[in-house]
């Protein structure tokens, strides 16, 4: 009997690992987290002239793009519909001519980013590229037949935590075989003005380290979590840094490289890579997460990692 060995799905914009989140891997999918809080359905595709292409969103869903693509918040007809505050009501144009894909900022109040660079103009994009809409990332795909079979289904990731002022969608759970639709929102949601304040929230974060050594507890918002060793090094770490740099702009503030965590953390293995650093980040949000905190940790690609809040400091 002859047994055919199984080929892994890679992901398309790494096309190094095994898709896990959709058609995604869980280190790309790790790179669209938002630091505040969006549910799948807050993500609706108007489309009447489907190309190729397609932007894939924090689930591994592909959304696919018409030729002349709006990108807003109230999408009135044909377009994609991201229903966040940070998304102005006419955002950004995805527009294809002459077989490439370009983007355009519509004078947003967040500004459109292609791989973290704010759009000043035009700007070409292609397959595996970071776009970014205010706070909402996705993916550039150009030809979705080269998309993997999408995991069914998709896990969902959320994060718990937003500022107070920052309106929020009702959110619904869909199940793997229905959708679930909210209703558009309404003008009065909104301010008038675009005037939009999705910074990083401010939470208190109490540190709990016994004597002896062998981890602690990070308590934050009255919810506690039992870290080990390495994993309350690095959470304390990135506390520490977010809180020192109050000095540096929000969009790079409180960032810590993956060669300084492997330089400093106290590591069980003689030489520590970058993939130890991603599993012990992994292993952090799925903690985070489960002990109903939220995921507490942004990664940004050539920024390394760090917290999705600033510490309070009453």
């Amino acid at each position: 009997m002859r047994y055919h060995r199984r080929v892994p799905a890679l992901c398309p914009t790494c096309n190094t690992r095994e898709a896990e989140v959709g058609v995604l891997c869980e280190e790309c999918r790790d790179e669209l987290s938002s630091p505040i809080r969006i549910t799948p359905e807050q993500i609706q595709l108007h489309g009447a002239r489907p190309t190729l292409a397609a932007l894939v969103d924090l689930w591994g869903r592909p959304h696919r793009l018409d030729p002349r693509t709006l990108v807003g918040r109230q999408v009135e007809s044909n377009g994609l519909a991201v229903l966040d505050p940070s998304v102005s009501r006419h955002h950004a144009h995805l527009t294809f001519d002459a077989g490439q894909w370009t983007i355009r900022d519509l004078g947003s109040a967040n500004g459109t980013y292609v791989n973290d660079q704010q759009l000043d103009g035009p700007v070409a994009v292609k397959t595996g590229d970071r776009v970014r809409f205010g706070h909402i990332a996705f993916y550039m795909i150009e030809d979705i037949a080269r998309l993997p079979p999408a995991k069914a289904p998709a896990r969902t990731y959320t994060t718990t935590m937003r500022p107070e002022n920052v309106p929020m969608f009702a959110a619904a759970t869909a199940s793997s075989s229905s959708a679930i639709s909210l209703p558009p929102p309404n003008a009065e949601d909104f301010d008038e003005e675009e005037t939009t304040n999705v910074g990083l929230p401010e939470l208190e974060f109490k540190l709990h380290e016994p004597t002896g050594g062998g981890g602690g507890v990070i308590e934050v918002g009255g919810k506690q979590v039992q870290l080990t060793a390495t994993q309350f090094e690095l959470m304390a770490l990135m506390i520490r840094r977010m809180a020192a740099e109050s000095h540096q702009p929000e969009l790079v503030r409180g960032f810590v490289r993956s060669s300084e965590l492997i330089a400093d953390l106290s590591w069980d293995t003689r030489e520590p890579t970058e993939n130890h650093v991603k599993q012990l980040v992994r292993r952090v949000r799925r903690a985070l997460m489960k002990a109903e905190i939220g995921d507490l940790i942004e990664s940004r690609h050539r920024f390394g990692y760090r917290l999705r809040a600033v510490p309070r400091t009453d």
